[in-house]
């Protein structure tokens, strides 16, 4: 039996070291790297209804239903963003699998709950279910439209069959570096250098109607597509501008 597939069985004590220690390697990474870097924000007060640590009385105007949110992003970006929104109890759906379950308590580590999804069919339509629960009780949800195989920054359907089925609205969200590395996999996965510039845009909400007829979606999610493309560029635009 080679390592690899020993420390990926199911007994001790690499199940231990898995769901706890490889997370706890990677915040510590992680943590490091996010103290070098230098962030800037833009257009987040457009957030702060949908957020659990900021909505207040002073945001019941805008979301006087206390509705959830999702943001959206390309796939390549959840690093930055992952430290960003830590501990607003933001929501993401997360794989089963074995890598998927690691990943997943990397993010616990800073405050995002996870909904389990999969791609089987009874599985996933369960996550969907909680998904959409949660929006409508306010809770605000993380996705990337592009996930989790590509192809890349192009929107699947998922995004906006919650839209129209809760109340919820669509933030357009992205990061931009003055200096990054772009892993070799199918989303060119960005990783800004130590010491380099960041800047997170959140892009105006998008509010889309229930009951979108199926010969709209595609315009729909070209829609989505363009805004979450716009937000890179404004990303782009003030990150290199400093």
């Amino acid at each position: 039996m080679g390592f690899r597939h020993y420390f990926w069985t199911r007994g001790e004590p690499w199940r231990s070291v898995r769901s706890q220690g490889v997370p706890r390697v990677l915040q510590a990474v992680h943590s490091t790297l996010m103290s070098t870097l230098r962030v800037s924000t833009s257009g987040f007060s457009r957030g702060v209804p949908y957020l659990e640590n900021t909505r207040g009385p002073h945001t019941s105007h805008i979301n006087p239903e206390n509705k959830g949110a999702i943001f959206v992003l390309w796939h390549d970006h959840t690093l930055m963003l992952l430290h960003v929104f830590r501990r607003q109890n933001i929501g993401v759906m997360m794989s089963t699998s074995r890598s998927g379950q690691i990943q997943a308590a990397f993010w616990r580590l800073y405050g995002w709950p996870t909904v389990w999804g999969s791609t089987k069919k009874r599985e996933g339509i369960r996550a969907l279910r909680e998904v959409m629960q949660g929006l409508r009780d306010g809770q605000s949800f993380g996705f990337t439209p592009d996930g989790p195989k590509g192809p890349r920054h192009r929107a699947q359907p998922g995004v906006l069959f919650l839209a129209t089925h809760t109340p919820a609205v669509v933030m357009p969200i992205a990061v931009a570096a003055s200096s990054a590395w772009q892993l070799p996999t199918w989303d060119r996965y960005l990783i800004p250098k130590p010491f380099s510039r960041v800047h997170v845009h959140l892009g105006p909400p998008i509010n889309l109607p229930p009951d979108i007829p199926r010969e709209e979606t595609a315009r729909w999610q070209t829609r989505i597509e363009q805004a979450i493309d716009a937000a890179t560029e404004e990303a782009e635009r003030r990150v290199h501008a400093k």
